[in-house]
């Protein structure tokens, strides 16, 4: 079964998975300096546009990672099936 998790297409979706990871990190961290840059100097035009700027980047990064995290575990649901719960009860 495990032969399943180490085809191309698996091996492609996992490390997409890593990759958005990694790139979630990065524009969570970028938010965070962001957001204490502008609670220690106070939120002007350009203070707000960072933010701003930075939350957006962060957002898009969230929601690359939970679509590449939901194909990759969609993808093993479809290799691993359920077991067998006839009888179970």
């Amino acid at each position: 079964m495990t032969d399943r998790l180490r085809t191309p297409l698996a091996l492609a979706l996992y490390r997409t998975m890593f990759e958005t990871r990694e790139t979630l990190d990065a524009a969570y961290k970028s938010y965070q300096r962001a957001f204490a840059i502008a609670m220690d100097t106070g939120v002007g035009a350009d203070g707000m546009f960072a933010l701003r700027r930075e939350g957006a980047a962060y957002a898009q990064a969230l929601h690359r990672y939970s679509e590449a995290s939901m194909e990759w575990l969609a993808y093993v649901d479809r290799q691993h099936p359920p077991f067998n719960t006839k009888g179970a009860g």
